[in-house]
């Protein structure tokens, strides 16, 4: 367990996965949850199209949800 000063502004039971480079340098990262897997049945593009949402298929950062 490590301790984070309160000043961060982290809230309660946020997850972190360490991580120890070539230098000994240890980094907590959050761990990020693909929201689109808590619901399997779940449609992203068939709720795109009834919202009328347009998808130019090409992703600009990390947004590619298709292929994750």
């Amino acid at each position: 367990m490590v301790t984070i000063p309160a000043s961060f502004n982290i809230g309660e039971n946020v997850e972190f996965e360490p991580i120890k480079d070539e230098n000994g340098v240890i980094s907590l990262l959050p761990i990020r949850h693909n929201i689109y897997r808590a619901d399997s049945n779940y449609d992203l593009r068939k709720a795109m199209e009834k919202e009328n949402i347009g998808d130019n298929d090409t992703p600009v950062g990390r947004e590619d949800v298709w292929n994750d």
